[in-house]
């Protein structure tokens, strides 16, 4: 009986590490396929910035349109807050410090 459930054990254990491998490879999959998918997607967001210009009778050029969608895939105007530390720790309390 013993020797049964040690077998039913490793066998669990076999399959959530292979359970673990696909979610793996699933999810690297997913990454590739969302990187081949970004020139698709980068031209349909060109298209769209170019119609809501036209429509409002706004001349863009192209180059403006493409360097915009280029900012926006570098991250160049998100705000992403400093990483915990030390440092930021003491900013903090000297910044609060009269309360």
């Amino acid at each position: 009986m013993a020797e049964a459930q040690k077998s039913q054990k490793i066998e669990l254990n076999e399959i959530m590490l292979a359970m673990d491998v696909v979610d793996t490879l699933r999810h690297q999959q997913s990454l590739v396929d969302r990187e081949l998918g970004t020139d698709d997607h980068d031209q349909a967001l060109i298209a769209k910035v170019r119609k809501i210009y036209a429509d409002q009778g706004l001349a863009v050029s192209d180059d403006v349109i493409v360097s915009g969608v280029k900012a926006l895939r570098e991250e160049r105007f998100t705000y992403t807050p400093p990483k915990k530390s030390f440092q930021l720790t003491l900013a903090h309390l000297y910044v609060h410090r009269g309360r």
